[in-house]
């Protein structure tokens, strides 16, 4: 996903509107919210006593919400290539977009946290440990999705190049899934989490849904209660595995993950056709998405620290504190920002224009 270019910008990818995913956005905004839902309630799973009834209550949430990541790959690898199915694809202008868009608002937000930190007293003024930082995308907790989506960024062409150029692009598909599989549950070495290939299939797919989109739509939909079904079963296996810490933990959550690329893309579906009245604010949404993706982990640090320092030992009450904080902070910041950003690109467009006229 080009969490900067797919998450903070609309879908302008064909001149027709018949053309636009629509559906990519409210995607986005599920996604968006599932990331920030998974980080608060964390702090259920950590805070409350193991196998308690609260404990159980975070832990199904978080577990069935916790398909950001290969959601977002997936978008990624959607929004990467749909733009180049009726032109010319060139590889270092395509790297130098993508990466431009994601890296920009990476490092000013590992500035901002390293900043935050020293602050806070986590970390010292290291310009090595900053430079370190930066490159294995160690900054805060959740920025492995930047170095994962750069190296997808690199490989893609190729992955592109293959999946267009064979007729046999389900079998490409398995092996990648294989691959990930495999990745995913063997190569185990520091920092191997942000390694592309434990991804690699989940942005496959996304390519492969802008060369058969429509074969995709109608699986997905002819098999919505199949597609349903798996998320709900994986999902609560999900949780299982995970309560008693399973050696299977890998494997379910790979097909937690696949099962959950194909439903959250049909609730998309279902809402691009339901709250489409809305669609001027999910769209909006979708182009805050990458800088709400960046942002929440740091507010989300503020309050915590807030509950230390008031003495709020209450597992239940720093949840209610967190979710009431963190997300309207977030998402009303994030917005006013990419809606005066839209609104000076709007005044420069109108300029150029009357310049030209």
């Amino acid at each position: 996903m080009n969490l900067s270019a797919e998450m903070s910008e609309s879908i302008e990818f064909g001149k027709k509107s018949k053309d636009k995913l629509y559906e990519l956005d409210y995607i986005r905004f599920i996604a968006c919210l599932a990331v920030m839902i998974v980080h608060i309630t964390a702090t259920g799973i950590t805070g409350y006593i193991h196998g308690s009834f609260p404990h159980l209550v975070m832990l199904l949430i978080n577990r069935s919400l916790k398909f950001t990541t290969p959601i977002f790959i997936f978008l990624s690898g959607v929004t990467s290539f749909y733009s180049y199915r009726q032109k010319e694809f060139k590889y270092f202008s395509f790297l130098k977009k993508r990466l431009a868009k994601v890296l920009v608002a990476y490092l000013l937000w590992c500035v901002i946290y390293y900043r935050a930190y020293i602050k806070i007293g986590y970390y010292t003024w290291d310009i090595n440990f900053f430079i370190t930082r930066v490159f294995q995308g160690t900054m805060s907790y959740h920025l492995y999705f930047v170095i994962i989506i750069v190296q997808m960024y690199v490989v893609g062409p190729l992955l592109y190049y293959i999946l267009r150029n064979t007729d046999k692009k389900v079998t490409v598909l398995i092996v990648a899934a294989v691959i990930t599989l495999l990745s995913a549950e063997f190569i185990r070495y520091e920092l191997s989490d942000r390694l592309f290939l434990k991804y690699v299939v989940f942005y496959m797919l996304g390519i492969y849904v802008t060369l058969e989109r429509e074969l995709f739509l109608s699986f997905v939909k002819r098999h919505k209660i199949h597609v349903t079904a798996a998320y709900l079963i994986t999902g609560l296996a999900y949780t299982v595995v995970s309560y008693y810490d399973m050696s299977i933990t890998t494997y379910v959550w790979f097909f937690f993950s696949a099962s959950s690329v194909f439903f959250v893309y049909y609730v998309g579906l279902v809402m691009k056709e339901v709250f489409s009245k809305y669609y001027s604010f999910i769209k909006l949404f979708g182009q805050s998405s990458y800088y709400i993706y960046l942002m929440h982990p740091l507010v989300l640090t503020v309050m915590i620290l807030y509950a230390e320092n008031n003495g709020i030992l209450s597992v239940t009450k720093r949840l209610i504190l967190y979710s009431a904080t963190v997300m309207p902070v977030t998402i009303i910041s994030c917005l006013l920002f990419t809606a005066a950003k839209n609104n000076i690109k709007k005044k420069k467009r109108a300029k150029i224009a009357e310049a030209a006229s």
